[in-house]
């Protein structure tokens, strides 16, 4: 994917590889993110523009417990920064603890137990966005990286 950065991820080494499938068509901008979660993150699917416009979406990435919280973006919001905690959770040596979205319009989340495990933070500037993730999941989110537009 041209012209994007990849970052990340941060998490276990469970699961199996996930990653946004793209076609010759870039992400440009993250447009909703639903997150299941209770004490860990359980599952994340999300839905992002391409550059053509067209609205493209990912199945759910991990298990299926967990609450259910949705985040839609505003048309002219962009995800700023991503930050949450990884750790050991129910027997898995590494899972995502929680996920906060903080956006140039305000912050959503924390979603999950953020007084548990190791932060990370992954901060973008300079009118980059976050536009994409990819990571591992098996019946939870493993770990999780991001998709930069610089």
């Amino acid at each position: 994917m041209e012209g994007l950065v990849k970052i990340g991820p941060w998490g276990g080494r469970g699961g199996h590889e996930r990653d946004i499938v793209v076609t010759g068509v870039a992400p440009h901008r993250l447009e909703s993110v639903v997150i299941r979660c209770e004490g860990a993150v359980d599952a994340i699917s999300f839905t992002y523009a391409g550059i053509d416009g067209t609205s493209r979406s990912t199945g759910w990435w991990g298990g299926s417990g967990g609450r259910k919280h949705k985040v839609r973006f505003g048309d002219t919001e962009v995800v700023e920064e991503i930050s949450g905690t990884y750790g050991p959770f129910d027997g898995h040596d590494g899972i995502v603890r929680s996920l906060t979205f903080v956006t140039n319009v305000g912050k959503h989340g924390p979603f999950g137990e953020p007084r548990q495990g190791t932060p990370f933070s992954v901060p973008v500037h300079n009118g980059a966005r976050v536009v994409g993730f990819f990571g591992r999941s098996g019946s939870l989110l493993d770990a999780l990286g991001v998709y930069v537009h610089p």
